[in-house]
Formats: C-alpha cells, structure tokens, sequence
C-alpha cells in the first residue's frame, strides 16, 4: 500500500517473480564462477601444465574484470536499458564458460576466465537494478533476501561443485 502512495501509477508486472527466478540463477552462475576454481586449481594446474602465474590468473582474471566492469556497467544500464545488457552479459559469460571448459592450455583458460568476468560484470549490476524496477515494498524486500541468499549460496557452493571428481 506504501508503494501506490509513493507511485499511484505503478502496476506490479505480472511476470515479476518468473523474472526473479531467471536473475537468481544467472547471478548464482555468476558468483559460483568466481569460487568454482579454487579447489580444482591444482587439478588445473597439472592438466594444462601451469605455471603459479597462471594459475594466480585464473583467480585474479575473473574477479579484477569483474570488479573493474560493475559499476560502470550499472551506469550504463541505466542509461540505455537493463535487459539488452543483462542478455549481452548473459552471452558473454556462456560463451567463456564453455571456452574455459574448453581450454587446451593455461593461455586460453585465461583468457576464457577474463571474458567470463566480464560477461559477470554485465550482467550482475542488470540483475539488481531489474529487481529494484520490478518490485516495490515487502515484494521488493522479500526479492532482496532471496538476492542474499543466492549469494552467500553460490559462493559457498562454488569450492564443493569445484572439486568433485
């Protein structure tokens, strides 16, 4: 009731939490993808005979492109639109991941892990912004804490999915 006194012309859209659930999972492939590789990065190592640098890459990669990308991508978002965003990103991010699974040596594997950042930092500051559009008062509350528990979610699940054999 709060929300239509601050914005009497806002219509709840009908499709809001089938929206949701497509953010949650793309931001928990997302965050999975930056800690998914630390329990495997000796297994890494040995496959793609790496040397520490490499290896030091493939963690530093991922998270300085997605660091380095986030809030201008949030800007940019703002400005030309969330969805064509969160679907470049959403691309980006695929492609590398298929191309890290795909990686023949340490090169390419950081390369791949430098684009999935990047596709990361696209999409993630898309994801929040469309919950902020989407849902307003309690809803938007409620959107928020399943955004929290997503992420705690995935960043500890990472490790685990990471070193299974």
């Amino acid at each position: 009731m709060a929300a239509r006194k601050r914005n009497p012309h806002f219509q709840p859209d009908p499709a809001r939490w089938r929206i949701l659930i497509v953010l949650l999972a793309a931001l928990f492939m997302s965050l999975v993808g930056v800690s998914i590789v630390n329990v495997a990065l000796p297994s890494i190592q040995n496959a793609l005979d790496a040397t520490q640098s490499d290896i030091q890459w493939v963690l530093s990669g991922y998270a300085l492109t997605f660091g380095v990308v986030l809030v201008s991508a949030g800007r940019a978002g703002d400005i030309v639109g969330r969805g064509g965003l969160f679907l470049i990103g959403m691309a980006i991010f695929t492609v590398s991941s298929i191309a890290a699974g795909l990686a023949p040596d340490a090169a390419w594997l950081n390369i791949a892990r430098f684009a999935q950042g990047l596709g990361s930092g696209l999409l993630s500051p898309q994801g929040i912004g469309m919950i902020q559009h989407y849902f307003r008062g309690a809803e938007r509350g409620r959107a928020f804490g399943y955004l929290g528990t997503v992420v705690g979610f995935s960043v500890a699940i990472g490790p685990v999915l990471g070193g299974g054999r």
